[in-house]
């Protein structure tokens, strides 16, 4: 009994270490030396999650606040003007993440067009945030004017992600492309 417990368990250890020997390279490879001069070195990968992420937020802020302006039977102005202003300064944030974005890829024609279709939907979410801010400084805040504000904001907000979401999947497939390409060997030699 006392034998193929050993053995079991030494075949068991034995499966392990394929599995993590298999599994290690990846994790603990290191990029090759040419990667910094290609560019490969993460180049716009922050920027474009923090502009993500400043979108996210800001569709949660406007989602929030129709559902606010929806169900709260009177809506208190310091929570229309303090959801605003933060619904606001994540716009603005994405947007200045999207302006480091559009610096560091200025040579590619393909993400400029995808920046572009993206600023466009932030825009027009600035556009209905402004009057969204305006009626949340008012003392009574209209419930109606801040759903409508916010149900626009939110179908921009949206589409902007679709798009960014869209563009980090092509940026993908370029650097696995681009990676792959550095790593052939040269058969010109």
């Amino acid at each position: 009994m006392n034998r193929k417990r050993v053995i079991w368990f030494g075949s068991f250890l034995a499966a392990f270490a394929i599995v993590l020997a298999a599994g290690a390279k990846p994790a603990f490879s290191q990029r090759d030396a040419g990667a910094k001069i290609r560019g490969d070195s993460g180049v716009g990968f922050w920027s474009n999650q923090r502009a993500a992420r400043s979108m996210r937020h800001a569709r949660d802020y406007s989602r929030d606040l129709y559902d606010y302006s929806r169900d709260a039977r009177a809506i208190q102005p310091e929570v229309a003007k303090s959801d605003s202003a933060n619904l606001g300064r994540n716009i603005e944030s994405a947007k200045n993440e999207l302006t480091h974005v559009r610096k560091e890829q200025a040579g590619d024609k393909d993400v400029l067009a995808a920046l572009a279709i993206i600023e466009e939907h932030l825009a027009k979410a600035t556009e209905h945030h402004k009057t969204l801010h305006a009626a949340c400084q008012k003392d009574t805040v209209d419930a109606a004017v801040g759903m409508e504000c916010c149900n626009v904001i939110t179908v921009e907000l949206e589409k902007a992600l679709a798009e960014h979401g869209a563009l980090m999947r092509k940026l993908e497939i370029k650097g696995q492309a681009s990676a792959a390409k550095a790593a052939a060997p040269d058969k010109s030699k």
